[in-house]
């Protein structure tokens, strides 16, 4: 299964490309797995455990703590380096595989939070760590070797350790609960066909299918269904689209530029850059909030469509991140460009972890902490959380104030809650 997946993906491996790599027969095959994703599935577990054993191993080592913390980091980047092919069968191929594979990854993904946030918090004058910046810390480190990997630059990542180290370290010193503005949608608006759209059979056809794939997946869902949805023939629907691939790209483009020209244009007009970045988070979870579809393509439908549907996905965040940090990114010519990235990924997994936990429509309530995810790396995590927490400016009176608390889930237990108290 490694072997094919590094060679064509698991997307292109059959039964009998398996047979004639490993040269056991179909009966051998079948006696053992029921098709070629249930041999995936064995596959990856199979490089799970082992990863995982490495990390465990590096955390019970000799020396100090954040010294064996970084030293599990060290490991798991050297797995990677010394395995690409295994690297890329579990980190890249899973999203081809589906729910199925994606459910033992989200329990080691997990298992990697509570050991990270366990080291972290026993570094001298660490503090109880809320689950959610332990999850954002591992998002954002799954971003960074994820994209080496997908591209095939994994050599490249042992020189990025240091970076990705003191990104995670800037995210530390958390004062406290974070309070911050929240725009409520009118929900008598959501959902509703912009004019635009209205009046384009494209535009029609791209939310038809955000809707009915958003339902009931992207797998499962069919060029017919869409173009019922939309209300046009199939002959109309393949005037503009080659097959559901082709429109998941065109729904990827057209819902990223849709945010862009959402989230920037306040943004541009804030007295600082910092507020800035808080007022484009803002921007961007209220357009979630608005746009629960466009939300659900891009938070989990899009892992359907593969690395060419995440890349895409991405580069919309990463065009809202690099203008609002512009000023910033001048002021220091130091900072690595890993931060950029590493905190996208962050920002991206929790948008995720908040969406599924929560709907859509409670998005907002997330925007002081992806507000400060996007500013401590920069400036420090006591003015990150200042700004995040800020009260709304005169020009943005009248908008209701909300309380994330993070303190509210996976802190641990009643001395942790003390420890941060």
């Amino acid at each position: 299964m490694v072997v094919c997946c590094e060679r064509q993906g698991l997307a292109n491996t059959g039964v009998a490309d398996l047979l004639e790599v490993s040269g056991l027969s179909r009966g051998t095959f079948y006696a053992h797995f029921s098709d070629r994703f249930e041999c995936y599935a064995a596959a990856e577990a199979e490089i799970l455990r082992l990863a995982l054993s490495v990390l465990e191993r590096r955390l019970q080592d000799e020396g100090d703590v954040e010294r064996r913390a970084r030293g599990a980091l060290e490991a798991f980047v050297d797995l990677a380096v010394a395995q690409p092919a295994a690297a890329r069968t579990c980190l890249v191929d899973y999203y081809v595989a589906g729910i199925p594979a994606m459910v033992p990854m989200a329990a080691a993904v997990e298992t990697v939070t509570t050991l990270a946030r366990r080291s972290l918090e026993e570094i001298p004058g660490g503090v109880a760590m809320p689950g959610e910046l332990a999850r954002a810390i591992v998002a954002g480190f799954h971003k960074v070797i994820y994209n080496r990997i997908a591209s095939r630059r994994t050599a490249e990542l042992p020189d990025l350790v240091p970076a990705l180290w003191d990104w995670a370290l800037s995210y530390l010193d958390l004062p406290g609960p974070l309070r911050g503005t929240v725009r409520r949608p009118n929900q008598r608006d959501v959902g509703k066909l912009p004019p635009f759209a209205a009046l384009s059979s494209e535009q029609r056809i791209i939310r038809a299918f955000a809707s009915v794939a958003s339902e009931k997946g992207y797998r499962a869902t069919t060029v017919a269904e869409v173009c019922a949805a939309a209300s046009v023939s199939q002959t109309t629907f393949y005037r503009y689209f080659a097959d559901k691939q082709d429109l998941l790209v065109a729904a990827l483009h057209s819902s990223g530029a849709q945010l862009l020209a959402a989230a920037l244009p306040s943004a541009r007009r804030a007295p600082d850059w910092p507020r800035g970045v808080k007022v484009v988070v803002e921007e961007t979870c209220n357009f979630f909030a608005c746009e629960p579809e466009f939300a659900m393509l891009r938070t989990t439908e899009v892992y359907s469509g593969g690395e060419k549907a995440l890349a895409i996905r991405d580069r919309a965040e990463m065009e809202i991140l690099r203008e609002v940090l512009e000023p910033a990114l001048a002021e220091r010519p130091d900072l690595s460009p890993i931060t950029l990235e590493a905190t996208m990924g962050a920002m991206v997994g929790i948008l995720y972890e908040a969406f599924h936990a929560d709907g859509a429509a409670k998005l907002p309530r997330a925007a002081p902490f992806l507000t400060f995810l996007a500013l401590a790396p920069l400036i420090g995590a006591k003015p990150a959380h200042e700004v995040a927490s800020s009260k709304p400016t005169e020009s943005r009176a009248g908008e209701g104030i909300e309380q994330l608390d993070l303190r509210a889930r996976n802190v641990g237990d009643g001395a942790s809650d003390q420890r941060q108290t």
